[in-house]
């Protein structure tokens, strides 16, 4: 009898059995020996083909669970494999591949991938060598232009069995977000830098010249206005930085709509605006269950934008009425409008469309967002159309919830105009602030 041993491990014992009382000889004991080997060569053949597949096994895990598209392509650069996060990505189910080409598969023709750069696949398998980071664009599998970093390296073999494999991250979000740093920066900057320099040059001509008392009083004037946008612009910002937060609190109670538009013009007093802030609510709207201070951002947002790009002679209407379990108001202006291609985009931060822009008007490209956000995180909608019976202007339409038992009882009617400066609009402002006293 003799023991199989594989490494240190006892793995079996080998017995010789003969017939009669003679003892091995020495040809019977090698048969022994090369038995013993042979299955110490099984043994170890079948324990590295468990471990192999084990670890096979491991890796194609690790390969399907990733997160970031694995492309795996053979010399000519057609693609042997495409993990679950890369047919997500592009679209393409792996089986159906059929041997295409990287290139066609990831779309770099159709989006510009590498800018005069050769192939980062063709250059490892002509190297040896990897590629630790590269970015490029590949094509989506809705058609979209996606932003990848991406590694290579070349597996062993020669010949048919040559492979090189890529790991590819999107970093698309990534890339957005740091342009919108940026944007941000570039805006914020100027934003501050005119005013700030109207403020010092102001102050500087009360300092240095004997001014006659109703020239410094326009002077002051003038800094008091210029320091207001610089208390919005910081105002925006700080709303930002709110609204990214998570969650965002909201202090709901029952208010008036009509109330916060009657606040509204009370504000708008100290500039002379009033007159122009008309509005055009239903007849005892039932109260709206939401944050007073946010909700009155948003209307001073909205009506502020309005009168910026309208005329100055021109009038700016919030409306409002009920639909369904929504107060639904709409703010109408008659000026500059927006493009309809760009309605979808102003409401994102720091975007302003092409003809705000060519009209050089300040701005910061964040108001629209701001009200969006808001109006959001109430369970509302905000969208930017037309105003009816145009020519020119913008309609702002966004939607708040009513008050649980206003929802349960319903309620609107037709609607009714009231215009800053007349009897009628001081009888409205009266009652909506009367109504908020109650409600509190």
């Amino acid at each position: 009898m003799t023991l199989v041993v594989l490494g240190d491990e006892p793995l079996a014992t080998v017995t010789a059995l003969r017939r009669g009382p003679t003892p091995l000889d020495a040809d019977g004991l090698r048969i022994v020996q090369l038995a013993r080997h042979e299955i110490a060569v099984a043994f170890g053949g079948a324990r590295l083909r468990e471990t192999l597949e084990q670890e096979r096994s491991e890796l194609s895990a690790v390969v399907d669970g990733a997160t970031d598209v694995i492309v795996q392509v053979n010399g000519e650069r057609r693609v042997t494999r495409l993990n679950p996060a890369g047919e997500a990505k592009l679209g393409v189910a792996a089986a159906t591949l059929g041997g295409r080409r990287c290139d066609e598969l990831l779309g770099c023709p159709a989006v510009g991938n590498h800018q005069g750069e050769a192939c980062p696949f063709d250059e490892v398998l002509a190297s040896r060598g990897a590629i630790d980071y590269r970015e490029g664009t590949i094509r989506g599998g809705d058609g979209s232009a996606i932003r990848i970093a991406g590694s290579y390296f070349r597996a062993p073999g020669e010949g048919a069995d040559i492979r090189a494999t890529g790991i590819l991250r999107d970093v698309s979000a990534i890339r957005a977000l740091e342009a919108l740093r940026e944007g941000f920066v570039a805006t914020v900057s100027h934003e501050l830098r005119t005013p700030l320099a109207l403020v010092r040059g102001y102050a500087e001509t009360l300092l240095h010249l004997e001014l006659e008392p109703a020239e410094q009083r326009e002077y002051i004037e003038r800094i008091q206005q210029v320091s207001g946008r610089l208390t919005d612009l910081v105002a925006q910002i700080l709303d930002v930085t709110h609204l990214d937060a998570d969650p965002l609190i909201l202090e709901r109670a029952p208010v008036s709509f009509a109330a916060l538009v009657a606040r509204l013009r009370g504000d708008l007093v100290l500039s002379g605006e009033d007159a122009r802030l008309v509005a055009d609510l239903a007849p005892d709207l039932p109260p709206i269950e939401v944050d007073a201070g946010r909700v009155g951002r948003v209307l001073e947002n909205l009506v502020g934008n309005a009168m910026k790009y309208a005329p100055a002679e021109t009038p700016v209407v919030v409306g409002a009425s009920v639909g369904g379990d929504w107060l639904v108001a709409t703010v109408d202006d008659e000026g500059i409008g927006v493009p309809e291609a760009e309605r979808a985009l102003v409401a994102e931060p720091f975007h302003r469309a092409w003809n705000v822009r060519e009209s050089r008007i300040p701005g910061t490209g964040l108001g629209l967002y701001i009200c969006r956000r808001l109006i959001e995180a109430h369970g509302g909608r905000l969208s930017l159309g037309d105003r009816p019976g145009g020519p020119g202007g913008t309609r702002v339409t966004f939607t708040l919830p009513l008050l649980a038992d206003a929802r349960r009882r319903g309620g609107g009617g037709s609607s009714r105009r009231e215009a800053g400066g007349t009897a009628e609009a001081a009888e409205a402002t009266g009652a909506g602030e009367r109504e908020a006293a109650t409600r509190g």
